[in-house]
């Protein structure tokens, strides 16, 4: 029986999906609907996906806005020094840098 190539889906093991893309929107419920309108001006504005819930009988939940806010204070790394093929990438993707910005 012939290998499947390591391009196939199936080797795709450790790829991750973003909160706050499309593929994993950020997930809120509120209360009213000024709330609401609130948070979607704190999504636009950042360039997130979210799906928002108006609901008075269940507390807020705005705990992936809390990740995505804190993620965004976080400084990313920079260097001056060039990776080489087999490095990690400086971007902080975890792949090499070979398969990732030095295409």
């Amino acid at each position: 029986m012939k290998k499947p190539a390591h391009s196939s889906p199936g080797f795709e093991t450790n790829k991750t999906v973003r909160l706050g893309t499309d593929k994993a929107p950020a997930q809120l419920s509120v209360q009213t609907e000024e709330r609401k309108q609130e948070l979607i001006g704190v999504f636009e504005e950042n360039g997130w996906a979210s799906i928002i819930t108006v609901d008075a009988t269940q507390e807020e939940n705005v705990r992936d806005l809390d990740i995505l806010m804190a993620r965004k204070e976080t400084a990313s790394a920079t260097t001056t020094k060039q990776a080489n093929r087999n490095d990690p990438c400086p971007c902080g993707s975890g792949k090499k840098y070979k398969k990732c910005c030095g295409q």
